[in-house]
């Protein structure tokens, strides 16, 4: 279970799900129309002022300066998914549950044939890595993720090893435009990647497939890299920093408001907003109150407002988190790039460990965490000790740092770290169990 239901995100997503399922009783073609993004959800309409107005996530998935990361996915597809939940959240996180166990199999059927002899520690690694099941068997989106991650390297092995059925050119770009707005972060990433991989890995004609493979991922995020600075004028290094800047504020805590116009940061205090009609989720300002915000058109920048004057604007209210007590500060301002980057890697891998570990919790993280010091530990001597085929193993290990790395930099913050990073950190412990010795009888081991 994902912490307590009705205070984090497992249970505002199951909140905001049952809530748009009730619209489909009232309009059930405007809840067909809402599933495929086609409804009206403008102030006045029943949509907005009876079940919009008492979400919490609907609106908090926005459009970035380049992905977009849709809570409304989520939220559409677990408020079908509520037809048969019964009004139950454990029903939902067993779905979830089902879902994931579904994608462990499309991921072990993937990368099975890497692993001859070792297929039993393959499933042990999908099935029992405690970040992967804790945060999967929740109603959150990595459940959804993962079975998305499993289902295009599952479809894209099957593609590239000719075994091409018809419904695959179906199925690959539906997977394509899901991983653009569910996590790009990770799904975009992957699916380029593996995508890639696949068909270096088995084409018969290309020979030096880790130097191909090294060479495209350089290229393109160059290429990436002077898109975004040709139109948007400014590196991704800078809008990763600018990301961070804006996860740390949320970190902070306060009572977050949204209207039309501007989103709003009050401080974490209940006595500073006033509740319309007793409804939950909408709020005005009251008068005197200090506050920041941003306006929609130029969210780049922010402003303050040292007493508030306006007491009729009626805000929606998006969180209130308290302050959060697992942030982390690293300035790039005031370190070398490289510095900077290994310890963003050591946030993102490494932390907390068993000397900085200040509950239970980070106790049993810092057991994962070990885990992975010693599989990288494993990775890098394999590498160097072994005569085979690197390709697998390297693939997985650049496709692990450079996501955490990613989440290292924009996301300051422990607990989130540890919650994005679950994905990833299997093909850490993939890469070192491919150089491990294959046991074939007590006495005699060989290397794959």
């Amino acid at each position: 279970m994902y912490g307590g239901i009705e205070k984090f995100d497992a249970g505002k997503f199951y909140t905001d799900a049952a809530t748009i399922n009730s619209y489909a009783y009232t309009e059930p073609f405007g809840y067909l129309k809402l599933l495929f993004g086609l409804q009206d959800e403008s102030p006045g309409t029943n949509l907005y002022d009876n079940f919009i107005t008492h979400t919490t996530q609907w609106d908090n998935g926005r459009l970035k300066d380049y992905l977009y990361n849709d809570n409304r996915v989520v939220i559409r597809v677990y408020s079908l998914l509520h037809f048969i939940a019964f009004n139950s959240y454990y029903v939902h996180a067993l779905i979830s549950c089902f879902l994931s166990f579904i994608s462990i199999t499309f991921l072990y059927r993937s990368i099975k044939d890497f692993f001859v002899g070792k297929e039993l520690f393959v499933l042990l690694i999908l099935c029992f890595l405690p970040a992967l099941w804790f945060y999967t068997g929740a109603l959150l989106k990595e459940g959804l993720v993962l079975f998305i991650l499993g289902s295009t390297l599952y479809l894209f092995k099957q593609y590239f090893l000719r075994d091409r059925k018809w419904y695959y050119f179906i199925l690959i770009p539906v997977l394509f435009f899901a991983s653009l707005l569910l996590k790009p972060y990770i799904l975009l990433f992957a699916f380029c990647l593996f995508g890639v991989f696949f068909r270096l890995y088995y084409s018969k004609k290309i020979q030096r497939k880790t130097l191909y493979f090294l060479s495209f991922l350089i290229l393109i995020v160059s290429i990436l890299n002077l898109i975004s600075i040709g139109f948007k004028h400014k590196s991704l290094l800078s809008a990763a920093i600018k990301h961070q800047r804006m996860f740390a504020d949320a970190s902070k805590g306060g009572i977050f408001l949204l209207d039309r116009s501007k989103f709003v940061r009050l401080e974490f205090d209940s006595s500073l907003v006033k509740k319309v009609n007793n409804n939950d989720s909408i709020f005005t300002i009251k008068k005197d109150v200090p506050y920041i915000y941003w306006e929609h058109w130029h969210q780049q920048d922010t402003l303050f407002t040292t007493a508030n004057t306006d007491i009729t604007t009626q805000y929606k209210l998006v969180y209130q988190l308290p302050k959060s007590g697992s942030n982390i500060t690293v300035d790039l301002s005031k370190e070398n790039v490289v510095v900077a980057g290994g310890m963003y890697l050591y946030y993102s891998l490494f932390y907390p460990f068993f000397f900085n570990s200040k509950s239970l919790l980070q106790h049993l993280a810092s057991l994962e965490n070990l885990l992975i010091l010693i599989s990288i530990i494993i990775f890098f001597f394999g590498l160097i000790q072994n005569k085979k085929d690197n390709f697998p193993a390297i693939t997985f290990m650049i496709f692990a740092l450079l996501l955490c790395l990613l989440i290292g930099l924009t996301t300051p913050n422990s607990g989130a770290i540890f919650r994005y990073r679950s994905p990833a950190v299997i093909f850490i412990l993939l890469a070192a169990l491919y150089y491990l010795p294959v046991i074939k009888n007590p006495g005699k081991a060989t290397l794959n």
